[in-house]
């Protein structure tokens, strides 16, 4: 998915209408995309097949702003506990990776051929 897709998503995720968060925006997806990329083994593109965990963490990181750094936020007795954005999604990276890792380990079919 390109990065124009994405946050065409991540905009009416938001329900944003206007361009005036595009560049803030972008470069959440930007951010968020290198992050998942080294997680993945150094990818230089995140596969299509993963592309929702660039969606949900920008959005998680767009929530989040002006709290950067902080652990949990509280106000009038509601608490908001921040994580590293990517770990929820880390079965998913780790499952994905192991089904990467399978493919390369398939050793060809040998089949018989039997002539007449």
């Amino acid at each position: 998915m390109s990065d124009q897709n994405i946050l065409e998503e991540v905009k009416r995720t938001l329900e944003i209408e206007d361009t005036d968060l595009d560049s803030q925006l972008t470069d959440f997806i930007k951010r968020t995309t290198q992050q998942l990329n080294v997680r993945l083994g150094f990818l230089e593109a995140v596969p299509d097949v993963l592309s929702y965990i660039v969606v949900e963490c920008t959005i998680k990181r767009f929530n989040r702003k002006g709290n950067e750094g902080m652990n949990s936020y509280g106000q009038e007795g509601e608490t908001i506990n921040y994580g590293k954005l990517l770990d929820e999604f880390q079965d998913d990276i780790d499952a994905w990776k192991s089904k990467e890792e399978a493919k390369k380990n398939v050793s060809p079919r040998k089949g018989v051929a039997r002539f007449i």
